[in-house]
């Protein structure tokens, strides 16, 4: 939770906007495991339903639009039955980075251990469970590249 206090009201509502303009936004209801093991860079904007199995860091880079009804789960159980023994076998997590300018299609679902890279656009529906390269569109359960991005953005670059 962000420790500091709310700015006091501009004298008009345009200046007001303005103090506003690089803080993440937060459609509700979000869910979350946790709560503390997320980080919402600036500008990032989370859409409703959204969840967040936030038992290891989850991170939503700068400007990055998340859709409605995307899943972040961060953590995972054995495949084997035999050693996932119900509840009581090994939990593993994964840390999740979603980078900068990326775009999250609604119902999208990412896996533990995943990054999709900088402006990356995943499409409606999909299920990532392979890292996206920066600058790619990816769709599908599971997701696959389609594309390579064109843009006039510096790949390189970490700024707008």
């Amino acid at each position: 939770m962000d420790p500091r206090p709310l700015p006091n009201p501009a004298p008009t509502q345009e200046e007001d906007d303005r103090l506003f303009v690089l803080e993440p936004w937060v459609m509700a209801p979000v869910r979350a495991e946790y709560g503390f093991n997320i980080r919402l860079g600036e500008g990032a904007y989370v859409n409703w339903n959204s969840t967040f199995f936030d038992c290891t860091p989850v991170a939503i880079g700068a400007r990055t639009l998340v859709g409605p009804n995307c899943s972040f789960y961060g953590g995972f159980h054995a495949i084997d039955p035999a050693v996932r023994d119900g509840d009581n076998g090994p939990f593993f997590e994964k840390p999740i980075t979603i980078g900068d300018d990326c775009w999250l299609g609604g119902n999208v679902v990412v896996l533990a251990g995943i990054s999709i890279g900088k402006g990356s656009t995943v499409g409606a529906g999909s299920v990532v469970t392979k890292n996206v390269p920066p600058f790619h569109v990816v769709a599908g359960n599971p997701a696959k590249i389609l594309r390579k991005i064109s843009t006039a953005m510096d790949p390189e670059s970490l700024a707008r």
